[in-house]
């Protein structure tokens, strides 16, 4: 999604509390992005779990001149180890949210 997009949909979901809001905002080059991971999808990269010591990062790249997010290990990950990364969230009511987020 382009930002503007991807912000008048942050405000929508922000009216209604039931339905949550899942956005990961990423840059490749200078242009900004946004996935909305908020709606259930056969996309399993929505289902990893957060983490301020996350075992993968994201990699933005550009495939066919479309943005598209990867993650990659940061080490190497033990079989059955939960995969997780840093959602890079430290707004005011993410922080309120999740006070672990401050440290």
């Amino acid at each position: 999604l382009d930002v503007s997009t991807a912000e008048q949909k942050e405000k929508d979901y922000a009216a209604n509390p039931q339905i949550g809001c899942y956005m990961y905002f990423f840059s490749v080059g200078t242009k900004q992005y946004c996935v909305d991971a908020t709606s259930e999808s056969g996309r399993l990269g929505r289902l990893i779990n957060h983490s301020r010591e996350g075992n993968c990062c994201t990699k933005a790249v550009m495939v066919q001149d479309k943005p598209r997010l990867v993650l990659v290990a940061k080490r190497d990950i033990k079989s059955g180890e939960e995969l997780s990364y840093d959602y890079g969230d430290r707004s005011k009511a993410a922080l309120q949210a999740h006070p672990w987020l401050k440290s």
